[in-house]
């Protein structure tokens, strides 16, 4: 191996874990030795191309090709969908490229298939390689505009994932991870790939949607369960009647919790919710206990800084400073509250709000199943709105919490909105039932 320190083996690197559960898949326990066997001898069967588009739904295929793809030299795409257009659009953009999938319905141009019956080798020592060199390139939702590329490296996700671990004290615990979070995204990467590298956890390879597949797959764990999750899925599991089991750890993303749902959740799971803060250019760098806490703290060494409007994150495990799309409110000794987004702040009749904020607070309102709030090209907000409730008993409530300026009118009663598995509003979904709706298409 070369003397340059930025080059390391992954054996050496997972250390003390190498042979410790990694995955429950296909209801067998593979080490992290058995993990990076099958790894390797993949590896060397891959097209001999410089990018890999990910799209595998199985978690631990999809881990498997990832470290294949770093192991032959090559650069994980990480679309945050895998819907026709994301993958002509990356295929086009990044030509010297194939698509890894595990379902026939997935991937264009050249496809390599991934199956339980991949090769599969006794060999586990991957070559050494920079830890600074891009692994892989992620893409924001394009929710505010085009998706945008985010080039990542070993030595960030590694570094992530320590600090992480060391906040919630999850090094040394051996619990099975349930995560309904898929792995393309950075959320589910962080948590489902790197986590448990570095740490006792045993990841399950499902990714459970429904409430009650949840349910079950957290009843079939042997050990202590962790549910990684978002807002969306907790508030349908925290509606579903049934009883749960009991649960060692929770952990949301993606979105704010209301301070309500998260002791709902507290409540219904018995155990305590961790939310992480962070972004697909950061990582996760914050976490906070919204149960008895609502100011968020950064993990060690991260420092939140005001630049002027602009706030900018830098330390840790991040190469460079990041100027973030957020607006935050510190205290003296650096922890923070999330005041929304820069994209969506909203001014009316000279008040200002965020769509963040009035989104959480018309989702705290008991009988609310799911809404949202949009702006309209008049100056004006509406709201789409999932619920029993009467336009009249929601707005009454609202005027609780908000100033009159803020009311939705419209406010529209719907089945359901759109939605994709993280539980963000998917846009030209949305554009659509606007349109049914006679709406203006918002800003």
């Amino acid at each position: 191996m070369s003397t340059n320190q930025t080059f390391i083996t992954l054996q050496k690197t997972i250390g003390q874990f190498i042979d410790a559960p990694f995955c429950i898949h296909d209801n067998r326990v593979i080490s992290r030795a058995e993990l990076l066997c099958q790894a390797k001898s993949l590896s060397e069967t891959l097209p001999d191309k410089q990018f890999a588009i990910n799209l595998c739904r199985n978690r631990f295929h999809f881990i498997v090709a990832f470290l294949a793809v770093m192991q032959r030299g090559q650069i994980n795409l990480l679309p945050p969908n895998r819907s026709p257009r994301m993958t002509g659009d990356l295929l086009m953009r990044y030509r010297h490229s194939y698509c890894l999938v595990d379902n026939p319905d997935d991937g264009q141009g050249e496809i390599f298939p991934i199956t339980s019956n991949s090769p599969q080798g006794d060999d586990n020592h991957f070559q050494a390689f920079d830890s600074n060199k891009t692994i892989a390139i992620s893409f924001t939702s394009g929710s505010t505009g085009e998706p945008k590329a985010i080039a990542k490296s070993w030595r960030e996700f590694q570094q992530s994932a320590e600090l992480a671990l060391q906040r919630l004290d999850l090094q040394n615990r051996r619990l099975n991870m349930i995560s309904t979070v898929p792995p393309q995204h950075m959320y589910g990467l962080e948590t489902s790939l790197f986590w448990p590298l570095f740490s006792s956890l045993c990841v399950n390879s499902s990714q459970p949607f429904y409430p009650e597949d949840i349910r079950r797959a957290m009843q079939m764990q042997a050990l202590p369960c962790m549910l990684v999750s978002t807002p969306t899925h907790l508030k349908a599991c925290c509606r579903y009647a049934t009883s749960w089991p009991d649960a060692a750890l929770l952990l949301s993303s993606t979105a704010p919790l209301p301070v309500a749902l998260a002791k709902q959740v507290e409540a219904t799971f018995k155990a305590p919710l961790w939310e992480i803060f962070g972004s697909t250019e950061t990582l996760s760098f914050a976490s906070r206990r919204l149960a008895s806490e609502q100011k968020w703290q950064p993990y060690p060494g991260i420092l939140l800084l005001s630049k002027g409007d602009k706030f900018v994150v830098k330390g840790g495990h991040l190469r460079d400073t990041v100027q973030l799309d957020d607006r935050f409110e510190l205290d003296a000794h650096g922890l923070f509250t999330v005041q929304g987004r820069n994209a969506d702040l909203v001014k009316i009749a000279g008040k200002r709000n965020s769509l963040s904020a009035l989104n959480s607070i018309i989702n705290a309102i008991d009988g609310i199943e799911d809404a949202v709030f949009l702006q309209l090209r008049q100056e004006r907000l509406a709201a789409l709105v999932v619920t029993e409730l009467s336009t009249a008993e929601i707005l009454r409530e609202l005027k609780q919490s908000i100033d009159a300026v803020f009311l939705p009118r419209p406010l529209h009663h719907v089945q359901r909105l759109p939605r994709n598995e993280l539980g963000k509003i998917v846009k030209n979904q949305l554009q659509q039932l606007l349109k049914e709706l006679d709406l203006v298409e918002p800003h």
